[in-house]
């Protein structure tokens, strides 16, 4: 799992135009897509910053999918094909909800996707059919209290956190109960765009 340094993340958001949260407790919530295309292996990175009560910046990082698995890929729900995110930035898209009755961020806005639809077991990010819509690409965990090793059916284009769900999960809490917000924005950023940073 990739772990930047908050000053660099920070640079990689900014340069790209991204905004950043900075009153105390809101969360940024940030996606780290891996540089390849090859499906089914928990390889990114979704972040969380926020300051804290001190007002001191606070970057916490967990092992993740930002991709669908291969099995999704190949047998995708939808005849067009499987969805991938698109890399951006997406104003308060989630919210504290349920992904198949347990807890967990669920979509509640439009979100910018394409469709993978060629069946050859290869994540295409630039596949030529984009949509945009609340598709409930949720923010949930994988297999449970065992650490997941392969993505499979766990991602048909949702961002699957792989290891330390309760802790993601209560940092949002605390925040919904802080900022008396329960919606969360969520930013998606390649990896090469943070080393670069």
């Amino acid at each position: 799992m990739y772990k930047p340094q908050i000053e660099q993340l920070k640079r990689a958001l900014l340069k790209k135009g991204y905004p950043i949260k900075t009153k105390e407790w809101e969360l940024n919530i940030i996606g780290i897509r891996n540089n390849t295309n090859i499906p089914n292996s928990f390889d990114d990175t979704i972040c969380v910053l926020f300051k804290d009560h001190y007002g001191d910046d606070t970057l916490v990082c967990f092992s993740a999918t930002t991709d669908a698995g291969l099995y999704w890929l190949l047998h995708p729900m939808n005849v067009e094909g499987c969805i991938i995110m698109k890399e951006g930035h997406y104003p308060d898209v989630y919210k504290i909800g349920l992904h198949r009755g347990y807890k967990a961020l669920e979509q509640c806005g439009n979100i910018r996707y394409v469709r993978d639809n060629n069946h050859d077991g290869i994540l295409d990010f630039n596949a030529p059919l984009e949509v945009e819509g609340n598709f409930k690409t949720n923010i949930h965990h994988a297999s449970m209290p065992e650490q997941s090793t392969v993505v499979e059916k766990w991602s048909a284009g949702c961002q699957v956190i792989n290891k330390g769900w309760w802790e993601f999960l209560e940092l949002c809490e605390q925040s919904r109960l802080i900022t008396e917000r329960n919606r969360f924005s969520y930013t998606l950023i390649h990896i090469n765009d943070v080393k670069s940073a």
